[in-house]
């Protein structure tokens, strides 16, 4: 799969009309933006992460699909979205598959609808101990 057809996939999983003002790069099962001019760095760094290969967004995609996305959103209110930020996950949610998170319209991340629950997917390394 290419750049394109990713883009492509994620915009018509979250009903979205997102357009990357920059090049997109997969490097093994993650999508990356560059937005940036020609450097050696780019060599070795592929810009900012924002969504995988199986359709999940890391909370910057989340941010930049999360504008325009009109199908696979769920919308939390502002205790759950504390929860969400300590990793927790969150429960009563019907469905299943990955799902944008919003709260007050604003999307916040990204996690996976199972047995009821919305399983957070944040990394450790993202989450705070509010």
């Amino acid at each position: 799969m290419d750049e394109q057809e990713l883009l492509g996939r994620l915009n018509e999983y979250y009903g979205s009309e997102y357009k990357p003002d920059g090049n997109l790069t997969i490097r093994g099962e993650k999508l990356f933006l560059y937005t940036g001019g020609a450097t050696k760095l780019h060599a070795l760094w592929r810009g900012l992460h924002i969504a995988n290969t199986d359709l999940s967004l890391t909370i910057e995609g989340a941010q930049l699909f999360g504008k325009t996305a009109k199908k696979n959103t769920v919308i939390v209110s502002k205790e759950q979205a504390e929860k969400y930020y300590c990793g927790e996950d969150l429960s009563g949610f019907v469905g299943s598959g990955f799902v944008l998170i919003k709260t007050r319209q604003r999307p916040i991340g990204c996690g996976r609808i199972e047995d009821g629950r919305i399983v957070n997917i944040l990394p450790g390394s993202r989450t705070s101990g509010l």
